[in-house]
């Protein structure tokens, strides 16, 4: 009996120390545009400021299955502290949360995620930028009134059942600087957000 317990625990034993680490490589760093301590300064179109802070880069391990594998993959992430989206417009308060990742996923394919969230405005992008899908793209050049880009991607929002769209905070576009990172964001409404500094 005992036999045929240790059979039975030697191929799980086998299956669970074979996990798989999955690394982001230096073609996948060069479109992490930040060091993690910067301070994003955002001009409206209307006049107003807001600024997002970046706290730390972190490198994480994202676990596909905690429970049957020890496989990982890794993350690069941006967190920061930015302006609460839903304070109305006498009111103001700083939440923190990620701003921006890179991950390589166990399919080997690695992905950028935007979580942008500021003054009145969300970014809804459900699923994950593909850089294979990015490289794909020839970067346009483009001119916000600070400075001239010539690696500007532009990412558009995702909104498959309607339902984010209706929200006054909905961000149709982001300007993706490969080498600066965001650098201009435009609301449904015609608003548009353009870096400063």
């Amino acid at each position: 009996m005992k036999k045929q317990h240790i059979l039975f625990l030697f191929p799980l034993l086998l299956l669970v120390s074979c996990g798989r680490i999955v690394k982001l490589s230096e073609e996948d760093y060069s479109w992490m545009p930040y060091k993690g301590n910067e301070t994003l300064v955002f001009k409206s179109s209307t006049g107003e400021t807001d600024t997002i802070f970046f706290i730390r880069k972190d490198t994480l391990w994202g676990l596909p299955d905690p429970a049957l594998s020890t496989s990982k993959y890794e993350i690069a992430a941006i967190f920061c502290k930015h302006s609460d989206p839903y304070m109305g417009k006498n009111e103001h308060r700083y939440l923190e949360s990620y701003f921006f990742e890179i991950k390589k996923t166990m399919s080997r394919k690695a992905e950028l995620v935007v979580h942008l969230s500021a003054k009145d405005a969300n970014f809804y992008h459900l699923s994950s930028i593909k850089i294979d899908s990015l490289s794909r793209v020839r970067p346009m050049p483009f001119a916000t009134s600070q400075k001239h880009y010539d690696d500007v991607y532009i990412i558009e929002a995702e909104d498959y059942l309607g339902s984010f769209y209706q929200r006054s905070d909905f961000v149709t576009k982001l300007y993706w600087s490969k080498s600066e990172g965001l650098i201009r964001y435009d609301k449904k409404d015609g608003v548009y957000w353009e870096l400063m500094k």
